[in-house]
């Protein structure tokens, strides 16, 4: 790249499928990165530590994801897929 202050890449993520992968979000605080797998794939999305960038689980495939956080009992966030979090 001729841009001196463009991205570098520092490391890759291997995914538990070994496939490759189409969308990435991160929830609302920023711990946990989504890794969407490739579309219409049976693979599932990949969780990960986005600190230390460890695989922590999976969940059903989608790329289409809601985050509502509760606090004493009540809806105090929302987030979706877009990066977008509401109070």
């Amino acid at each position: 790249m001729a841009n001196p202050m463009g991205p570098v890449l520092k490391e890759r993520l291997t995914l538990r499928s070994g496939h490759g992968s189409h969308w990435l979000t991160f929830d609302i605080k920023g711990g946990y990165a989504y890794v969407a797998p490739s579309k219409n794939g049976i693979d599932g999305t990949e969780i990960f530590d986005a600190r230390s960038h460890t695989s922590v689980g999976v969940i059903g495939s989608s790329e289409d994801l809601l985050e509502i956080d509760f606090a004493n009992g009540k809806i105090s966030q929302v987030g979706d897929q877009y990066g977008i979090g509401r109070r």
